[in-house]
Parts: structure tokens; sequence; C-alpha cells
């Protein structure tokens, strides 16, 4: 199910395209013109609208549909005969565009409320297979742990230290309460960890099943981080959920650098042998695709109300200088990508630029890294990006 924010950002702007001048009017009424709503998101709908937590972003996603049924570009004030809402429907992850609402079976519109990210996918699947298939799509060997392929000597140092850490609290704490040291460890090659407090029976995982105790799953700790079991993984993820351990920073900096490094060296050779080369990869990374679709939200400073063009309107627009990918410092493993586009009627040359971090999926330790990819030049900025007219 959606979250409240996003259904009301979503639907508010699906509300405004109707014609209507009142949005509390427009609820009341139910449009059958909305498809894809049960009675029980009318009635969450209406509930937070009366609310009133989420005022500000009713009355932003409402004139931004408002803006879509005037626009030239838009519904140009007809009033659309079926507004269909994705909602909580999974696509099949070759979808280029990130579509939320489809007016009418022709226009599709991306709602995009104080976000700069661009995608999330496997890091296999931005820096090895460089996007093919679309945004969304796992991509050739996915479920791999990129960590462990990109730095392994640096992901082990890592994690030998994190076990450490964590070992020696559980210790500390075992000796207030009085507890002796779990033996055999030595013998095992496994961290003890016998003072773990137990969670109460039952307790939800994020899938919904029920947690394995804590304290089972911290007990025994492999040697190797690539040992590691889903359960372990999680386990790990909840006890370093404050932080890092104050040891264990250094050797997250090392990781970092080095998995920026490897990835950006990667990305460039797949780049360089890669399907349209570093054109087609600029398409991908800003979503563009073979039909045009509209980006209704907000920044931070101001409405987003845009239309995205395709790569057949852009190569006649604009024209790439240059891209490169290059790593990144801060925090996360991060890579940057900077690309130079000379508009052709001016010859006026453009900067965009965007930066892709990779991290766990669920937590430090916890299930497998993940890409994000984020925007950093301003949406009205990007060429290709118009302005909703």
């Amino acid at each position: 199910m959606p979250h409240l924010r996003t259904m009301v950002t979503e639907l508010g702007t699906g509300l405004g395209m109707l014609g209507e001048d009142d949005v509390d009017k427009v609820l009341t009424n139910r449009s059958p013109v909305m498809h894809n709503l049960s009675p029980e998101d009318w009635e969450r709908l209406a509930s937070v609208r009366e609310g009133g937590a989420f005022d500000a972003e009713f009355h932003a996603a409402w004139e931004n549909g408002r803006a879509f049924f005037t626009a030239g570009d838009g519904l140009r004030r007809r009033r659309p005969e079926m507004v269909e809402w994705k909602g909580a429907v999974r696509g099949s992850g070759d979808e280029v565009a990130p579509v939320d609402l489809r007016i009418d079976h022709v226009y599709l519109v991306s709602c995009k409320y104080l976000s700069k990210i661009l995608f999330n996918a496997s890091p296999t699947h931005v820096f090895d297979t460089l996007l093919v298939g679309g945004p969304a799509r796992r991509g050739r060997g996915a479920g791999g742990d990129w960590y462990a392929e990109t730095a392994p000597s640096q992901y082990q140092r890592l994690y030998e230290v994190v076990r450490n850490a964590v070992g020696a609290a559980a210790g500390a704490s075992d000796e207030r309460a009085g507890l002796r040291p779990s033996r055999g460890a030595g013998d095992t090659g496994m961290v003890a960890l016998p003072g773990l407090d137990e969670p109460g029976p039952g307790a939800p995982t994020r899938n919904g099943t029920v947690a394995p105790p804590r304290a089972a799953d911290l007990r025994q700790l492999p040697s190797l981080a690539v040992e590691l079991s889903t359960a372990q993984r999680e386990a790990l993820a909840e006890r370093l959920r404050p932080g890092w351990p104050a040891e264990a920073k250094v050797a997250y900096g090392a990781l970092s650098d080095e998995v920026a490094r490897a990835s950006a060296a990667r990305w460039h050779a797949a780049l360089s042998a890669g399907p349209g080369g570093a054109e087609a990869m600029l398409w991908r990374l800003l979503r563009m695709g073979s039909a045009p679709y509209f980006v209704l939200g907000s920044s931070a400073a101001r409405s987003l109300r845009l239309r995205i063009a395709t790569p057949w309107d852009w190569r006649q627009l604009f024209g790439l200088v240059r891209f490169e990918v290059f790593p990144q410092a801060g925090g996360q493993p991060r890579v940057g990508w900077l690309a130079e586009v000379r508009e052709r009627s001016s010859g006026r040359v453009h900067e965009i630029a965007g930066h892709v971090e990779v991290r766990w999926s669920h937590g430090r330790f916890g299930g497998l890294p993940e890409a994000k990819g984020y925007l950093d030049t301003l949406h009205h900025l990007v060429p290709g990006y118009f302005p909703l007219r």
C-alpha cells in the first residue's frame, strides 16, 4: 500500500486534472473518471484531507493537476474520460518512465515531489549493463554482493572490525550481568555473543514473517562476510542502526573509497564497449524513452511542471560534447557523472550533473548493495526537460 503522502500527491494531481474547482467536492463525488481506486482508498484520502496533515501536499498536487488540465502540452481544458492511478501495482521492470498516472491511454505522468532520485537499481545493472532494459530491471548478476566483488579485502576488513566490536560490547554487557563468556569460540572461528537481548516472540520482519531471535542470529557470526546468512545480516543491520562503532569508521572509509573507484572503472569500461555509448547512457540516466511523458511535482524551491523529451526530440535540439564518470568522496561509495551538452540552435553549452550512491539495501550489512541515482542539476535546467506550456 502506498505511503499516505505518496497517495495524496499522486491522487491529488490526478483529481486536479478533472477540471473541477473544489477539491473537497471532488473527493465527495468520487468521480468514476478516476480508475484503480477502491472504496477504502477513497476513504483514506478523504480522512487524510479532513485531518489536514497533508494540506500543503494536497494544495501543490491539486494545482499541478489544474495546470496540466489547462496546458497546451496537456489537456487544453478538455475533461479527461479516464485517469488511471498506478498505485501499488509493480511494473515489469522494463519501463523507462516512472509513471504514476495515465490519462486517456495517452498522457503519462510521473509525480515527483521533493525528490532528486532518478532510479534505484542493482550496481551491476548501472555500472556493467548500463541500465539497458529500464532502470527498474534487476539486470544480469543482480543477486551478487557488489562490495565483495569490487573491494573484497576492504569489505572483509570492515566486517572483522564490526564483528570484534559487536562481540566486545556483548562481552562487557555479560560481565556486568555476571555471565560467563561462551567457551569454544576460538575452536570454531566464531564470535560468541551470549549477552544480547532477545526480542519478544512474533516480532515481524520487513516482509511480514516472524523474526528469529536476534541474539541467536548474532551468537555465532561466520569468519567471512560473504558467509553471512540473511537472518545474520538483518540482525547486524539492527545492531548497527545507531551507527558504526568508532573503530569501524576508518575501515568503512577505505571500503567506500575502493568501491567508488572500482565502480567508476567498471562503468567507464562498459561505456567504451556498450550499446549506444555515452549518449544513450545519458538518456537512460535522465529516463528518456521512446514516448514523451510529464513530470508534475515540486522541488524545495519551486513547482515542477515538465515535459520529458524523447531521444528523437533531444537529438534534434542538442548534441553531447562530453560525458565523464568519476569516483567521488563523501560517506557512501559514490560515483559522479557529468555531461556537457551543446544546444544546436545557439551553440550554448549546458552542464548536467548527477551521481550514483551504492549502499546496503536494508541498513549496514543488511541486504545486498543497491545503486541509487540522483540528479544534482535542477530539473528545470536539464536540456530535454521542457517547462509545461
